[in-house]
């Protein structure tokens, strides 16, 4: 009962800080990325909180129950992904396109409205699925540790989520995001320093595991998958909602330190998470590896420290869904709608319009977590769409070379084909770098076809036109 009481005041609080963060929201730009006035603790809060989701918490607990350590140096690459955009992508972006408010209109500035669409609807895409395994995981948790049907605790955690998102946009989802930060950095390391302490501590959790979850550089007895593994995490996807924090910050040297300190974040904390995963195999040795977190979180946990650790891990959930839900409403009004039709969008319809579109995505999440039972294979299949349409022509920009929109059009139809080729004939464990070999095939394929018809080209000349369709 104390528990519920704990995650019960979580909610209400979550919601009532949305709600009294979004309050003076008067413009699409406010409710975007609103003004640059948030310090770096704030970036680097929200940075940490939206990237934490349902598949960098329970997943990885999954895969390091199931290969052990090993696992563990896969999610460094998580870092070194963070550092090169730290370093090379955000300044590029702060210098071009500081006043941008998404990167469907950073591709728009480069590729015209084909370019902003097309990346609008690939935002979409990726964002949705994303959000989906978000909120079926808190249903899942409501279920397992309150009794309540899945369903309805989708219902529950997604109602607080669209409440103060589609009222606040992103600066509900900041504050929100500073909160949660400070839930899940509590209840995590809480949870695994008691269920280190009932194993016997780390000394004799490291004597007693079996070789093989002390192994380093093997997955699975093969160095090959660990590769590709290593090389999956450490890929920069220029994820939207990394790159709207980047477009919140004032300066270049802000961007740089907010996504350096997240990155550097990240490695005690998944080093978190990988000791509650190891403890679990001591003392849950038979069980499903997809429960293994849970499992220590449900049966090994007094009252209060299971209440903050729920709290805590429902944070991690509800951090990850708002972001993304509010980017995937930026990208529908001002990337999709207001391209395709401008005349129909004006200052106040297009926040009204983001608002709305904020609980028709939110609805929409709902039902196709309760339409797919592999929530993690339903992201990963469409964030496929993301790669050959905006990460390939934003390693272009890295390398200062743009093509036209002809060129473009045609690298991210054969990268997508390539990927769906790929996937339906290539091993299980290989399908992990579809979105890597996408983008690589995009972008070469964008390069020969922007040689071939002579558009290739510098995008800081000064005479550069974006060609239009």
């Amino acid at each position: 009962m104390i528990d519920l009481v704990i995650v019960v005041l979580y909610l209400v609080v979550t919601l009532a800080v949305g709600i009294f963060a979004g309050r003076n929201v008067k413009s699409m730009k406010d409710f975007s990325v609103s003004a640059k006035i948030f310090p770096t603790s704030v970036l680097v809060s929200t940075i940490f909180a939206t990237w934490m989701g349902a598949d960098c918490l329970i997943g990885v607990c999954e895969r390091v129950y199931s290969v052990g350590l090993v696992f563990f140096v896969v999610t460094l690459g998580l870092s070194l992904s963070f550092f090169f955009q730290a370093y090379v992508f955000a300044p590029k972006i702060i210098r071009g396109f500081s006043n941008k408010i998404s990167i469907g209109e950073i591709m728009g500035d480069l590729y015209g409205k084909p370019g902003q669409v097309i990346s609008g609807i690939a935002n979409v895409l990726f964002s949705v699925g994303c959000i989906a395994m978000q909120v079926k995981a808190i249903g899942f948790i409501c279920n397992l540790f309150f009794g309540v049907s899945e369903f309805l605790g989708i219902i529950i955690g997604s109602f607080v989520i669209i409440a103060y998102s589609s009222f606040g946009g992103i600066r509900s989802v900041v504050f929100t995001d500073v909160l949660q930060f400070g839930i899940l950095i509590i209840g995590i390391p809480l949870m695994a320093s008691v269920a280190l302490e009932k194993v016997g501590g780390w000394g004799y959790l490291m004597d007693s595991l079996p070789p093989k979850y002390t192994e380093l550089t093997s997955y699975d007895g093969s160095f090959w998958v660990f590769f590709a593994y290593f090389s999956w995490c450490a890929f920069p996807d220029f994820c939207p909602e990394l790159v709207q924090r980047i477009l919140m910050a004032k300066d270049e040297k802000q961007a740089t330190q907010s996504l350096v300190i997240s990155g550097i974040l990240y490695i005690p904390f998944y080093a978190v998470v990988s000791v509650i995963a190891l403890c679990a195999i001591l003392m849950f040795p038979d069980t499903d590896p997809n429960s293994a977190f849970l499992n220590v979180l449900d049966y090994s946990l007094p009252t209060i420290v299971k209440g903050i650790s729920i709290s805590g891990v429902l944070a991690v959930f509800m951090s990850t869904a708002d972001s993304l839900l509010n980017v995937a409403s930026i990208a529908a009004t001002r990337d999709v709608f207001a391209v395709l039709w401008p005349d129909k969008v004006n200052d106040k319809s297009e926040l009204t319009l983001g608002r709305t579109v904020t609980v028709l995505f939110g609805i929409v999440s709902i039902y196709v977590a309760t339409m797919f039972y592999s929530m993690v294979d339903f992201g990963l299949f469409f964030s496929n769409f993301w790669t050959p349409a905006v990460v390939a022509p934003m390693f272009l920009y890295i390398f200062n070379l743009k093509t036209d929109i002809k060129a473009y059009l045609i690298g991210v139809s054969i990268g997508f084909i390539f990927i769906v080729i790929f996937r339906c004939s290539a091993p299980e464990d290989c399908t992990i770098v579809s979105q890597i070999l996408g983008a690589l095939v995009t972008f070469f394929s964008m390069l020969i076809w922007g040689k071939f018809f002579g558009t290739l080209s510098h995008p800081y000349d000064s005479n550069l036109v974006v060609s239009r369709v």
